[in-house]
């Protein structure tokens, strides 16, 4: 069941969803999905300028969105993208769970991508944050390599996970005038 808690979409917040979503006492989205966000908008942003249709409204639903479900899965186990894509759908927004469902794992191969969409941003912007800091791929997946990679099984999801993301990165960065590497000065506007 999803939590007693509307979903943020095109920029409103609906009553306390965003504490109650993240199981915070302090409000607003967790810092995490704050940074994917921040991630998910300049390459959005980017993108739409040289003329790729996206929903900016819906990618920002489904950056700050996309671990809705974490505290309840990390409390009582389970998969918190096809949990918290469940309670989206639930509430009425296809989209949203759409993103939400794929931000772990992208369910097409990216290499068969034309253009990226709100899902592919959603998912390689959460590959960008480390916790709440913007870092690179290889750091990212080093650390999730850490923290998850306990089995030869674990660690060969996340490679190719993290093959797929490289991929992605290409796709994504293909059309646009700078690199992964600038994402951050983008971020502070010395880039703007």
């Amino acid at each position: 069941m999803p939590p007693p808690a509307a979903p943020l979409l095109a920029g409103r917040a609906v009553g306390s969803r965003r504490r109650a979503a993240h199981g915070r006492a302090g409000g607003g989205p967790c810092r995490r999905c704050q940074q994917v966000w921040q991630v998910a908008r300049v390459l959005g942003e980017a993108l739409v300028k040289v003329g790729i249709p996206l929903d900016l409204p819906l990618l920002r639903a489904g950056a700050l969105l996309h671990d809705i479900a974490k505290a309840e899965t990390l409390k009582n186990g389970g998969n918190h993208a096809a949990l918290g894509a469940a309670w989206l759908e639930d509430l009425g927004y296809p989209a949203v769970a759409a993103i939400i469902a794929q931000h772990v794992c992208l369910q097409r191969d990216p290499a068969t991508l034309e253009v990226p969409g709100e899902i592919e941003l959603v998912n390689y912007a959460d590959k960008r944050v480390r916790h709440t800091e913007i870092v690179s791929l290889a750091e990212r997946f080093a650390d999730l390599r850490r923290r998850y990679g306990r089995t030869p099984e674990a660690g060969r999801r996340i490679s190719a996970n993290e093959k797929r993301s490289r991929i992605l990165e290409e796709k994504i960065f293909q059309p646009l005038k700078f690199q992964p590497e600038d994402i951050l000065a983008f971020i502070h506007g010395s880039r703007l």
